[in-house]
């Protein structure tokens, strides 16, 4: 009997997943919302993308060590015939193991069915599709998620989990979605049951989710044992404890995924030139980091973002990065197209072969800001409006020759700004590689300098903070 109740809840959960992504009139988060919490949130079941379109990463807890595994089936139904693929289980910081699965040989145009297994625990059935064409996908993008503990409120996770949840569901009801890219501060303070609520987020079973770390996710140590993402860089000369640096392709696109709280701009450079020489034929180079760099928009924090775009734009005009996603700030803004911290072109609704990179923020899921008392900086902002604490998400559709964002606030039908990049060539219009100069180099060198000390701070936090953590593996190791 108990069985055939967990076959039944199985396909119940996979005919939500299915209509929560193509039906636009089916709210799954506000009609099962409690009913998922209490199903999903222990185990917290999530997708990760793997390097490449034939893979895809799988991450869950359960409460005992093991060889964690996954079936795998195509179709809704899982067969005797399904592949097996088998992971490895790390010790998460409140008592639990997370497990870690890849798996591999995925085809395009293909519906899948899964199910994870470990000591004591088998998963609800879930199913994910793959891209039909692999250069022609939809991504949702969105920052500050702040799954929260709250003293003072104990459904605290539970409720800003549930506005994530319901986000995401809206956004899924608007087209095939293949990714999320979830621009940092997935959770507050950085607590295993934070990232238990992120993960109960059902449409995050169905298609994977890049997330990048954020200043709160670095207030704690659960985020190291959370993620399950591929090329993550672990020789860094200076690290983060709880992760680094990583990328992946979807198609012609090469996403780059980056800890900028990591200050060593000598890794950091490192690493994405490891990164795109390892993806020569890539046309599309998007980066996603959690601080704000142009928008200006607190100007008490300018005097770091002024630091930040002494790290980070050299990197990306080196490297002819098209697109980069930013949060932090919680406010919505999009620059110019930018060259050598400069404006060489204006923002449009298209702009064809920009001569430069266009930075993007988007605002907080679950903290929106309004426009009032913050500045703006006209020499970058090519557009910005983030009024009356409305949550916005974004859609990037990316083609063969153009990527573009529309953005939307929740509860409405249609985009409130919508732009494109558009590249008639590989290359578009970037201009011709040319060596960092001497003085970018100084700088990367001193934030390498910088970064080492600033992990002894971030030790002394975390201890504070009540975690168990060693100095030498938080100031040295990744």
């Amino acid at each position: 009997m108990k069985k055939t109740s967990k076959r039944f809840l199985s396909l119940i959960l996979a005919v939500v997943v299915i209509f929560a992504a193509t039906v636009p009139s089916f709210a799954a988060g506000d009609l099962l919302w409690e009913h998922v919490w209490n199903e999903e949130y222990n185990n917290g079941v999530i997708l990760f993308p793997g390097s490449n379109n034939s893979e895809m990463n799988v991450s869950w807890y359960s409460a005992t060590e093991s060889e964690p595994r996954v079936i795998v089936d195509e179709g809704l139904i899982i067969d005797s015939d399904a592949k097996e693929y088998k992971g490895y289980s790390v010790a998460a910081p409140d008592g639990d193991w997370s497990n870690k699965v890849t798996i591999t040989g995925l085809e395009s145009g293909k519906t899948y069915s899964y199910q994870c297994i470990s000591e004591g625990f088998v998963s609800n059935v879930y199913t994910f599709s793959t891209d039909a064409n692999e250069n022609e996908f939809s991504a949702v993008y969105m920052t500050d998620i702040h799954t929260s503990h709250d003293d003072a409120n104990p459904d605290g996770i539970k409720n800003t989990a549930e506005i994530f949840n319901s986000t995401l569901s809206e956004a899924a009801s608007r087209k095939k979605i293949s990714l999320l890219l979830s621009a940092g501060d997935q959770a507050s303070e950085g607590y295993e049951t934070e990232y238990k609520g992120y993960s109960s987020a059902l449409a995050l079973k169905s298609f994977p989710v890049a997330t990048t770390i954020g200043n709160h996710d670095r207030k704690g140590v659960a985020y190291k044992t959370f993620k399950n993402v591929p090329n993550e860089r672990t020789n860094n000369m200076v690290a983060s404890y709880i992760g680094g640096d990583y990328w992946f392709t979807k198609g012609d696109v090469l996403f780059l995924v980056m800890d900028s709280n990591n200050a060593s701009g000598m890794d950091h450079r490192a690493f994405v030139k490891e990164a795109v020489k390892a993806n020569p034929d890539a046309k599309w180079k998007v980066m996603m980091m959690h601080h704000d760099l142009y928008s200006g928009r607190i100007p008490h924090r300018e005097s770091e973002n002024e630091l930040l775009r002494m790290l980070w734009g050299p990197i990306a005009d080196e490297f002819a990065i098209d697109l980069v996603l930013l949060g932090h700030s919680h406010y919505y803004t999009v620059t110019n197209v930018l060259y050598n911290g400069k404006t060489v072109s204006d923002y449009e609704q298209t702009m064809t072969d920009p001569e430069g990179t266009v930075y993007m923020v988007s605002g907080s899921i679950t903290r929106p800001r309004d426009d009032e008392d913050i500045g703006l900086n006209d020499e970058w902002i090519g557009y910005a409006n983030t009024p009356d604490n409305r949550v916005i998400y974004n859609i990037l559709d990316f083609t063969e020759d153009s990527i573009t964002v529309s953005s939307y606030y929740k509860g409405e039908a249609e985009a409130f700004n919508s732009y494109s990049i558009v590249k008639t060539t590989k290359e578009g219009g970037h201009p011709v590689q040319i060596l960092p100069s001497i003085f970018d180099g100084f700088v990367r060198f001193v934030g390498t300098v910088y970064g080492l000390f600033n992990n002894i701070g971030v030790y002394g936090d975390l201890k504070d903070a009540g975690f168990d953590v060693d100095f030498f593996e938080v100031v040295f190791n990744n």
